[in-house]
Parts: C-alpha cells; sequence; structure tokens
C-alpha cells in the first residue's frame, strides 16, 4: 500500500544562545490512505514538534537537521515557501491544541473559514460563504448563519473546536493531524469530537495523525499507534497488539497507569517516577532507563527500534529476542 505520508529519520534542532538542543532523533512514520494514525507520550516526548516539522511550522529558531519528509509523493523538506503554502492548508492542514489562541480574535468565524477556501479554491465571497455553512452544519454546530457572524470570544470551548474542525476540512485535505484536540474539553464534548473526527473520516476517505498522552482515546479511536518517549519512537504496532502485548516498559507502564471500570477497589494505579529528560540528545542508550524498573546491564548502550513480530517493532534492549538481533547487527558493524 502506497503512504499518504512518509517520514524517514527525521532530525531537528531548536537554536539557542548555548547552543542547538536536538529534539528528534531519526524519528520515522508512515500514514496510509483513511488511516488513524495516533501518536501516544508524556508532554515533551516530542510528539507535537515532530508534526510541526512535518507541517513546516517550527518557526524560526527550528531547523530540520536530518531526513525526508514525502507528503503525497512530493518531498516537502527544501521546499520554496510559496509552494510549501499550497500544500498547508489545502491538502494538509492541522488543528492545534487550545482553540482559543489559535483561532484570530479580531474576525469573526465566517471570515477565519473562508479564507482558506477563498486562497486554495479560488471561490468568491459568495460561494465561500456557502461552503462555509455547509461545513459549519456539518461539524454539527447550530444555527450556522449565526455562528458565522460570532467572535471566537463568544463560543463555548466545544464549538470554538468544531469551527477549527471546519476550518481544516474547509478544502477537502488529505491529512488532517489534530494536536490533543480535545484539551480542556469536558468528557462528554470530547466523546462528540472524537466521534465527529470519524464519520469525517469514513465520509471524506481522508487520513487521520492524533496526537495525544490519553491511552484512553487511542484505544477508541486508532488504527495504529506510535509511542515516542523524549524524541524517539520507543514502540509501534497495531492497536490491538500494542494493548495485549505491549513490549516496551514505557508503554507497559502508561497502560498500566490507566483506571478501568472493571478495577477492584484495592487496585492502585502506577504512577511513573521522574519526568522526561530535557537534554536527552545526550543520552546515549536508553532514554527511559533511569524510570524504569526493569532497566539492567546493556541499557546504557544505543537502543534501535527492531521488529518483534509481524508489524510491532520496539526499541527496548532487555527483551531477549532483540537483545540477539541487536548484537547480531552491532558484530557486523
Amino acid at each position: 500500500m502506497t503512504s499518504l505520508l512518509e517520514v524517514d529519520s527525521l532530525e531537528m534542532a531548536f537554536s539557542t544562545d548555548a547552543g542547538d538542543i536536538k529534539c528528534l532523533d531519526r524519528v520515522s512514520l508512515h500514514v496510509n490512505q483513511g488511516e488513524i494514525l495516533c501518536i501516544v507520550g508524556e508532554s515533551g516526548s516530542g510528539k507535537s514538534v515532530t508534526l510541526l516539522s512535518v507541517m513546516g511550522l517550527l518557526g524560526e529558531n527550528g531547523k530540520i537537521t536530518g531526513g525526508k519528509v514525502v507528503f503525497d509523493g512530493q518531498e516537502l523538506l527544501g521546499l520554496p515557501e510559496k509552494e510549501f503554502d499550497r500544500i498547508r492548508g489545502s491538502k494538509m492542514t492541522m488543528i492545534f491544541q487550545d482553540a482559543m489562541a489559535s483561532l484570530n480574535p479580531l474576525f469573526t468565524i465566517g471570515n477565519q473559514i473562508m479564507e482558506a477556501m477563498r486562497i486554495h479554491l479560488d471561490l468568491d465571497r459568495k460561494a465561500a460563504r456557502e461552503r462555509a455553512l455547509l461545513l459549519l452544519d456539518k461539524v454539527g454546530l447550530p444555527d450556522p448563519s449565526s455562528i458565522m457572524n460570532k467572535y471566537p470570544h463568544t463560543l463555548s470551548g466545544g464549538m470554538r473546536q468544531r469551527a477549527m474542525i471546519a476550518m481544516a476540512l474547509a478544502c477537502n485535505p488529505k491529512l488532517l493531524i489534530a494536536d490533543e484536540p480535545t484539551t480542556a474539553l469536558d468528557v462528554t464534548i470530547q466523546a462528540q469530537i472524537m466521534e465527529l473526527l470519524r464519520n469525517l473520516r469514513d465520509e471524506l476517505h481522508m487520513s487521520i495523525i492524533l496526537i495525544t498522552h490519553d491511552m484512553g482515546l487511542v484505544a477508541e479511536m486508532a488504527d495504529r499507534v506510535m509511542v515516542m518517549y523524549a524524541g524517539q519512537i520507543v514502540e509501534e504496532a497495531g492497536v490491538l497488539d500494542l494493548f495485549k502485548k505491549p513490549g516496551h516498559p514505557y508503554t507497559q507502564a502508561l497502560l498500566k497507569s490507566i483506571p478501568s471500570i472493571r478495577d477492584k477497589e484495592e487496585r492502585e494505579l502506577l504512577t511513573i517516577d521522574g519526568t522526561v529528560p530535557e537534554h536527552y540528545g545526550e543520552i546515549t542508550g536508553c532514554r527511559f532507563a533511569n524510570r524504569c524498573p526493569h532497566a539492567i546491564d546493556g541499557c546504557e548502550q544505543e537502543q534501535r527500534l527492531v521488529e518483534i513480530e509481524g508489524n510491532h517493532g520496539t526499541r527496548c534492549w532487555r527483551r531477549s529476542d532483540i537483545r540477539e538481533r541487536m548484537t547480531q547487527v552491532s558484530g557486523g558493524n
């Protein structure tokens, strides 16, 4: 199957007065047409910055230092900004974490949705308005004509998030990236937003990358899952395989921290001691080792993402089958 998005060995860093800080270490991922890929991990793991790199939205102090990004058969890295702009916002769009901060408070919801259509689809104002009304209705907002004339601060959090989704869908994108789209929303609104995204995926046959730290959301939404930690992919698998047979201690810990309605009263949820390291580019071995209860000799060596079965890969020296293959690879070098 041909992938819609192919990211190969992506590396990026932020420039500071003290020098470059490496944030991504040879991150590779792909997304197929119509697939929902979830990227999960704690804050600071590199989830958002990976997709901001793909979108070319790193800012002045962010820079790609290696790798390839191919979208719909076209290499994006090194593309002139005007050409990138024709892709970004039309074929590839992003829903940001905080809708209130992402929407412009000086313009109405209608103006902000219509802008992308007039730029990318070359629609006149009347046609753009008609399409904006259809999109607001599609995302479940009541009285679209009224919503068109409202400013972001007059809407509830759930309504702003739906308006953001309408804006992202304005040009019929092939890929929708959603970065924590349900942050600060109550569970009822969260469920509605997730159901909306799933229905739109089925209706429009688009691909979705969902960035989250919520493993319950992953179980509900994902076809395939990538677990990130400290700028690296530490595990990748189909959603059922990941929940049934997690291979990396970090993934296991994340799953054990989830409450369940089937829990007995005496069950204590697992907590992961410590935090994601800040300068993880300087760590040569396993970046989770200082927090891992299963760390052994060998964890200080470089860890590689190795396939353990089928399309299930993990980056953990502790597993005997991986240890054997990594030793063979090292011996071959």
